[in-house]
C-alpha cells in the first residue's frame, strides 16, 4: 500500500526500515518481523501516549478508523476493500455506515450557518 513520504520518514526514524529493507531480498520485504502480541503491545503504548482510550485504542480500532477516514475522503469502495484485505465488498460496506461523531460532522455539513438546508 502506498504511504506518504512524510509518514515514511517518521516510520523510518523509529524502525530504521530503509536500511533493513536494503538488506533483504525483494521477495522478503515485510516491514516488521515482530510477533502479533509484540505489535499489539506497541499499538497499546502508542494509544496511551496519544490519549486514546476505549475500544478504539486497539489495532482493530486503527483499522476501523482508517476505513472510516477512507469513506469520508470518498475513496472508491473497491480500493478500500483491497487496502483492508477484505475479499468481499459487502464487508467493506460496513464503513459506509458512519456513526457517532463522524455522523454528526457529516450531517452538520448539510446545514448552513443559519440552519437552512
Amino acid at each position: 500500500m502506498p504511504v506518504p513520504a512524510h509518514l515514511i520518514e517518521k516510520i523510518d526514524l523509529v524502525f530504521n526500515l530503509r536500511e533493513r529493507l536494503q538488506k533483504r531480498r525483494a521477495a522478503e520485504q515485510s516491514l516488521w518481523s515482530m510477533s502479533k502480541p509484540t505489535a499489539w503491545r506497541m499499538v497499546k503504548r502508542v494509544m496511551v501516549r496519544a490519549g486514546i482510550e476505549g475500544p478504539q485504542a486497539t489495532g482493530k480500532g486503527l483499522r476501523h478508523g482508517f476505513g472510516i477516514a477512507c469513506v469520508l475522503k470518498n475513496r472508491p469502495l473497491h480500493k478500500i476493500r483491497d487496502w483492508l484485505g477484505h475479499t468481499d465488498t459487502q464487508t467493506t460496506e460496513i464503513y459506509t455506515t458512519v456513526i457517532g461523531a463522524e455522523d454528526r460532522e457529516l450531517l452538520m455539513g448539510v446545514w448552513d450557518d443559519d440552519g437552512n438546508k
